[in-house]
C-alpha cells in the first residue's frame, strides 16, 4: 500500500468513525428524549402525590398511587419498547458495518490468494479453496450468529411483556 493509497484509507476510515459517532450522537438523544419524559412524568405523579398528602387527603393519595402504578407499569412498558428499537437500530447498524468490512477483508484475502497461487504453483488452488470456504464459513456464522441474537431478544421480550401482563393481571384481581 503506498503513501496515497494508505492516505485515502486513513480518509474512509475517518468518514466511517465520524459518520458511526453521528449515529450514536442521535441514538443517545433518543433515548435522553425518552427519559426526560419519564422524569418529567414522575415529577408531576410526586406533585400530585406531596399535594395530596399537605391536604391530609388520603383517600384521594390512595387513588393517586394506585393509578401512578398502573401508569407506570404502561409506561415502563413503551420505554422499555423505545429503547429496545433505539438499541436494535443501533445494532443493526453496527452488525451492517462489520459485515461490510468483513466483506471487504474476505474479497482482499481471495484477491491475495489469486495472486499467490500465480507464484506458488504447488498446492496453491488447494489453499486457496480452503481459505476461500473459511472465510465464506466465517461470513455465514456472522449472519446466523446476528440472527440468533435478535431472537434471543425478541424472546426476552415477549417474557417480559408477559410477565408484565401477569402482575398487572394478578393486581387487577386483588382489587
Amino acid at each position: 500500500m503506498d503513501a496515497k493509497e494508505l492516505q485515502k484509507w486513513q480518509r474512509e476510515k475517518a468518514k466511517e468513525l465520524f459518520d458511526y459517532s453521528h449515529t450514536l450522537l442521535e441514538a443517545a438523544k433518543k433515548l435522553s428524549e425518552h427519559h426526560m419524559a419519564e422524569m418529567e412524568w414522575g415529577m408531576k405523579n410526586a406533585l400530585e402525590s406531596a399535594k395530596s398528602a399537605a391536604k391530609n387527603d388520603l383517600a384521594k393519595l390512595k387513588d393517586l398511587q394506585e393509578e401512578a402504578a398502573k401508569e407506570a407499569a404502561k409506561r415502563a412498558a413503551t420505554y422499555q419498547k423505545k429503547v429496545k428499537s433505539v438499541l436494535k437500530d443501533l445494532g443493526d447498524s453496527a452488525a451492517d458495518e462489520t459485515e461490510k468490512h468483513l466483506e471487504k477483508v474476505r474479497a482482499s484475502l481471495v484477491t491475495w490468494l489469486e495472486d499467490a497461487e500465480n507464484k506458488m504453483p504447488a498446492h496453491a488452488e488447494k489453499l486457496s479453496k480452503v481459505v476461500h470456504e473459511m472465510s465464506t464459513t466465517g461470513q455465514k456464522m456472522f449472519k446466523e450468529g446476528r440472527r440468533i441474537v435478535n431472537e434471543v431478544a425478541d424472546t426476552a421480550e415477549k417474557n417480559i411483556d408477559e410477565m408484565v401482563k401477569k402482575s398487572s393481571g394478578s393486581k387487577k384481581k386483588s382489587d
